[in-house]
């Protein structure tokens, strides 16, 4: 870490004590204990059509190298700001954060170390240009991504490879033995929450699942009501360790288009206003219409109370 001289209280020679169970820099004439604290850093990863935006740095460190956009934290502002902020300042894009995606520490023993937090977001307006420390600024799939060696920072090197992974997760409708895993997580994870029992054998019911090398990390349940141009989207459910990466806004994604192909009009759903996935509707079209109440009962005490009701229009010209 950078050493520190002197105390920026009263101008002191600090003097090295052991404070609490660390040896710290500490002003002997005032008290002032310097607490070396890691620096904040916050940045986005900007998705839209499959594809991400990365800059090419015009500074060290990683001078040339490609990154995400993200840059250190001001003391007059939130980490939410700043990733906004980095965001306009490197790449000329407008953004609204969707989701936190991850926190990073970085940095050795011997040199400063950090944090870095990353939100997922989504272009609210701008056009794409390098700008403020950044050479270029360019869109890339999962397929023209630059290899790793020429990312500047192992933790944007982490965020990329985790993104190219979700990109690769399968979704379908569930075989009998994909249902059977469902009906496993729902004891396991879900058994408390609202949801419609889909038997996927049913042509009045589907089952969509999404699974990462043959395993089932997400699935939504969906009931078709054709003779009303009508579908109910059930529950959308994706792995504790698996979220935040935008699978269960794919899921969703995937309910809508089967629900297009068989002529559905509008895509109702219901959900718990205090559910921290709400955002996942929104990003995908949905829109509020209102609140449910649902009768308690005995049986399920749980399933009972107000619920927001939400419909996504699909039908053409609809979004």
């Amino acid at each position: 870490m950078q050493p520190v001289n002197y105390c920026p209280r009263c101008g002191a020679h600090l003097e090295m004590r052991l404070v609490g169970d660390r040896v710290r820099p500490v002003c002997p004439a005032c008290g002032f204990v310097y607490y070396l604290n890691p620096v904040v850093a916050a940045g986005t990863l900007v998705e839209q059509d499959n594809r991400i935006v990365l800059v090419r740095r015009g500074v060290e460190p990683g001078k040339g190298l490609w990154g995400l956009p993200a840059g250190y934290v001001e003391a007059d502002e939130s980490a939410e700001e700043a990733a906004v902020r980095e965001t306009r300042e490197e790449c000329g894009l407008e953004v609204e954060l969707d989701d936190l995606l991850n926190v990073y520490s970085f940095g050795e023993e011997s040199g400063p170390r950090g944090v870095l937090i990353l939100y997922s977001a989504h272009v609210v307006g701008g056009t794409l240009h390098a700008g403020d420390d950044a050479a270029d600024a360019v869109w890339f799939t999962p397929e023209t991504l630059p290899p790793e060696e020429e990312i500047a920072f192992w933790t944007h090197r982490q965020a990329l490879r985790e993104w190219r992974r979700v990109r690769a997760i399968h979704y379908g409708l569930a075989t009998a033995e994909q249902a059977a895993r469902v009906y496993q997580i729902k004891k396991a994870y879900a058994s408390q929450e609202r949801c419609i029992v889909v038997d996927p054998l049913d042509s009045d019911h589907a089952l969509i699942v999404a699974s990462d090398k043959g395993e089932v990390v997400g699935y939504a349940e969906v009931a078709f009501r054709l003779s009303q141009r009508q579908a109910w989207l059930g529950q959308v459910f994706v792995l504790p360790n698996r979220r935040r990466w935008g699978i269960g806004t794919r899921l969703i994604e995937q309910a809508a288009s089967l629900a297009r192909q068989r002529g559905v009009h509008s895509l109702l759903a219901e959900t718990d206003p205090g559910n921290v996935g709400i955002g996942a509707y929104i990003k995908a079209g949905f829109r509020a219409c209102g609140f449910l109440s649902i009768p308690c009962s005995a049986e399920e005490p749980a399933l009972c109370g107000p619920a927001l009701f939400l419909v996504r229009d699909l039908s053409q010209g609809g979004t």
